[in-house]
């Protein structure tokens, strides 16, 4: 029901727009910020908070939408198996917080993630089937369990390293929480669409405190809950089953961007044989800060391509199939070869700005001969 989806927004919104002001009060007085160094961007003092709140909003307003449900003629939104959903959500969560304030060991961060998303797969949120172009659908079996923890916890931390900019993050997330929300509703599942929607509710509260410039970061408690929680979604019942290439082509395509971010950081460590987690300049907003833009404009480009994949996601749905894999093809072909033109701009870039300074100090050595 499209109306008590909308309360979940709004309840999510105005719930996290009461909580981030105390939130920012209590990081001020204890001095819980997050301090700037070589690999980061901002350059004050700035609290990363901003995940009890997203954390908090989104379920207190997935509370308030199941009272409500039933009064407004729908069915029940709340099942037993859903507290293995929550559960997992709210162990990344608190993995993310203490990891925000004592810097939890990679290894032990992991570890957690994985019993998480193990734990949300015993409650039947699977990936059971892929379906591929002329082979048909592939039921997954037992596969289905490591293939969904891996699918879980790979969107959290694709969300979490892509958090490096303000409004990035929570942008990206809200775009994609907006879309899976809409393709619920199209879908017929209330309870996909009412998650979806409470998340973007929390989001967008939040992004009024974290656009450029931030006064509040999500943190890893909130970057981590965020990508699980996106990844998660699609499990709930909003699954496309009518879209091309199966239930995840959708999601995939939504998290586009921080998918192909993650993936190309990943290849870039190993091709330079430095660890995977090994933080750098040269994600996606890095490389567009280099080519000159600013904080604003780099988000009107990415928030640019969210619209964008947002609206070929849900477009998707309701076309038919053969018409909706030559779309989709077309979407992630044409991401591939953006990144790439990025990419290559962004070191013409440089070594242009490298051969400029190197003729800077010729002519500086030769005046002072």
């Amino acid at each position: 029901m499209i109306w008590v989806s909308l309360l979940a927004a709004a309840g999510a919104f105005l719930i996290n727009l009461l909580i981030l002001p105390l939130v920012l009060r209590l990081a001020h007085r204890h001095k819980w910020y997050d301090r700037p160094d070589s690999r980061k961007i901002h350059t004050g003092l700035i609290p990363r908070m901003g995940g009890p709140g997203l954390f908090l909003s989104f379920i207190l307003a997935v509370v308030l939408a199941a009272l409500a449900l039933p009064r407004l003629g729908g069915g029940r939104l709340l099942e037993p198996r859903l507290i293995a959903l929550f559960g997992g959500m709210t162990i990344v969560h608190l993995v993310g917080l203490y990891d925000d304030f004592k810097n939890l060991p990679a290894i032990w961060k992991f570890v957690l993630q994985l019993a998480a998303a193990a734990i949300i797969t015993s409650g039947g949120f699977l990936i059971r089937s892929v379906t591929l172009p002329y082979l048909g659908s592939i039921n997954l079996g037992l596969a289905a369990y490591p293939l969904t923890v891996i699918w879980l916890v790979g969107i959290a931390n694709a969300v979490n390293l892509i958090d490096g900019m303000d409004g990035l993050a929570g942008g990206i997330g809200a775009f994609a929480a907006a879309a899976m929300g809409a393709i619920a509703l199209l879908q017929g599942s209330t309870r996909g669409a009412v998650l979806a929607f409470a998340l973007f509710g929390a989001l967008l509260a939040f992004l009024l405190f974290n656009f450029p410039p931030a006064r509040i970061f999500m943190g890893d408690s909130g970057s981590l809950f965020l990508g699980l929680t996106l990844a998660a979604l699609p499990l709930v019942g909003g699954i496309p089953r009518s879209a091309a290439f199966g239930s995840l082509i959708v999601p995939v395509t939504l998290l586009t961007v921080p998918i192909l971010d993650t993936a190309t950081a990943i290849l870039r460590r190993l091709r330079h044989r430095r660890s995977i987690i090994s933080p750098d300049r040269q994600h996606i907003h890095h490389k567009l800060l280099a080519m000159g833009l600013s904080e604003r404009q780099i988000l009107t480009v990415i928030y640019g391509m969210c619209a964008y994949l947002a609206l070929v996601s849900v477009t998707s749905v309701v076309l038919p199939k053969e018409i909706n894999a030559y779309l989709i093809i077309v979407v992630w072909v044409g991401s591939l070869l953006g990144y790439w033109v990025l990419s290559y701009l962004e070191v013409k870039n440089r070594k242009a700005g490298s051969a400029a300074q190197h003729q800077d100090s010729e002519a500086s050595g030769t005046g002072s001969g």
